[in-house]
Formats: structure tokens, C-alpha cells, sequence
């Protein structure tokens, strides 16, 4: 049985918990447990960006460029 996340890493830094589905996404998620709507997302565990307050407008070209290849259905929605 294939499951798409058998590779997922989860991280803890700076009381955020962190996951990635790849070793290759640049892109860590943020956990966000019993919470429905922002989805938090950080390309060094340092600054974390809110998909629908911060995307494109606070990214670099280059961030965005990495955020619409590993997310391109979210990308899609702005």
C-alpha cells in the first residue's frame, strides 16, 4: 500500500511544530491542532507566513516562485 506521507518530518523549533511531506520540499507547514482556516507555512523555521494575509505580498520572487511549485492548487486560489 503506497501512502504519500511516509516520508513526512516533523520538526519543534521555537515552540512551532513543523512538518514537510519530503525531504525535498523547501517548504516547512506549521502545525496548527484545533484550528480550522490559516495555514502557516515557513521556508526556515524562523518567519511564518499566513497563506491568506501574507501570500505573494510579503514573499520574495524567489519564495514564491518554490511556493507555487510545491503548492500550486493554493497558489491557484490568489
Amino acid at each position: 500500500m503506497s501512502d504519500d506521507y511516509n516520508d513526512e518530518i516533523h520538526e519543534s523549533k521555537n515552540g512551532h511544530d513543523f512538518y514537510k511531506h519530503s525531504r525535498d520540499d523547501k517548504i516547512w507547514q506549521v502545525e496548527t491542532p484545533g484550528e480550522c482556516g490559516p495555514y502557516l507555512f515557513s521556508f526556515d523555521q524562523e518567519t511564518i507566513f499566513n497563506f491568506w494575509t501574507d501570500y505573494p505580498d510579503k514573499l520574495t520572487p524567489e519564495q514564491i516562485e518554490i511556493f507555487k511549485k510545491e503548492n500550486p492548487t493554493m497558489a491557484e486560489l490568489k
